[in-house]
């Protein structure tokens, strides 16, 4: 039986899952980073006028989020692909 197949995907899903990891980590600190963002640019509409700057940086921010959620949706469809074609690999060779 030849196994190696078997090993690349779980070299592939092994890198799908840090990928993933990888991906809520950063979303995680993006999440920190855009409350931060909206309790300054409270504070700047409070005390002045210059809450352009944190607004810009806060719609970057936005963005990059949603780039992360797509990317995150990428991969997850990814892994359930190869999750699939491992479950078509074994009930074949289970016939």
């Amino acid at each position: 039986m030849n196994l190696s197949r078997f090993d690349e995907l779980e070299q592939k899903f092994g890198l799908l899952i840090s990928r993933i990891n990888t991906l809520k980590n950063e979303k995680l600190g993006l999440q920190r980073e855009i409350y931060s963002l909206k309790a300054n640019l409270e504070q700047a509409r409070i005390t002045s006028s210059g809450g352009e700057d944190i607004r810009t940086k806060y719609n970057a921010l936005a963005e990059e989020r949603d780039r992360l959620i797509m990317e995150r949706e990428f991969i997850r469809n990814k892994v359930r692909s190869a999750m699939e074609r491992i479950d078509d690999i074994t009930a074949q060779k289970e016939d």
